[in-house]
């Protein structure tokens, strides 16, 4: 009887253990976010990329891109954040001042902006002509004028 107990509760607890890892989702990756927002599905990959930093919270490229698709959804203010984010966790690049910079200049923050973009363009972004023309359209603003004409 006592053998009978013990095997129904190991038959028991393989067929839970089973039954668990059969319906526990693999954690999403940072593809998994850039194929939902290439289908366009923005609010989708903001989703994943905000589980990753929960699940990865030291992941700069996990905050580079949920900044990404906060700045397409025009969540300017936290897109700021999350690029703030990815740099003070170590992304060298000039993606996150880029998008930071965008942002900043979409809320009508001329001057962060400015350093944004000039901080990406020491940086050494590819798109240096572009930058120095958003630079220099920033540098042509009225003090005070906060329109974003382009």
């Amino acid at each position: 009887m006592r053998r009978l107990i013990v095997l129904l509760v190991l038959t028991l607890t393989l067929t839970l253990a089973a039954a668990n890892a059969a319906l526990s989702e693999p954690e999403p990756t940072i593809a998994d976010g850039e194929q939902k927002a290439a289908a366009g599905d923005l609010e989708g990959a903001t989703k994943i990329y905000e589980r990753i930093t929960q699940i990865q919270p030291d992941s700069y490229e996990a905050f580079a891109h949920l900044g990404g698709t906060q700045l397409l959804s025009q969540e300017y203010g936290e897109a700021v954040k999350s690029f703030q984010r990815a740099i003070s966790l170590g992304d060298e690049g000039a993606r996150s001042f880029l998008g930071m910079g965008m942002a900043y200049l979409h809320m009508g923050a001329f001057g962060p902006a400015r350093a944004a973009f000039v901080e990406a363009r020491g940086r050494g972004t590819a798109n240096a002509t572009e930058v120095d023309g958003i630079i220099a359209w920033i540098d042509t603003r009225q003090p005070g004028n906060q329109t974003f004409t382009p």
